[in-house]
């Protein structure tokens, strides 16, 4: 996995902008968005799996996790706003697998 490329994924999904983006720019951000998120929900769940479970920070990940299928399966929506946000959300939650998959680099132990 290319973690630079998420990485700019990721960058381009929380910038903060003036005026929203084309609805065509949020679609191919979308497409690569899930692209990622489908990547690497099985590593950060396989990581996640290792934590102590009954814990607090098990069952807020796991919560976390338990959310992605459905995250990922509304699609942007009619409107331009709508994708937006919706962009921005899977943004968040790209990163939240990134940091989770341990291909960030951060070298945490999750046990």
């Amino acid at each position: 996995m290319d973690v630079d490329e998420i990485k700019a994924t990721i960058t381009k999904a929380l910038t903060e902008r003036s005026a929203l983006p084309p609805y065509e720019d949020l679609c191919a951000l979308h497409q690569d968005l899930v692209r990622h998120i489908e990547a690497l929900t099985p590593l950060a769940a396989k990581r996640v799996d290792r934590l102590w479970r009954g814990s607090v920070e098990w069952y807020q990940k796991r919560r976390r996790l338990d959310t992605v299928p459905h995250e990922v399966g509304r699609g942007l929506g009619p409107g331009l706003q709508s994708a937006a946000w919706h962009v921005k959300s899977l943004g968040y939650t790209l990163r939240f697998l990134l940091e989770n998959a341990d291909l960030a680099g951060t070298g945490e132990d999750a046990h």
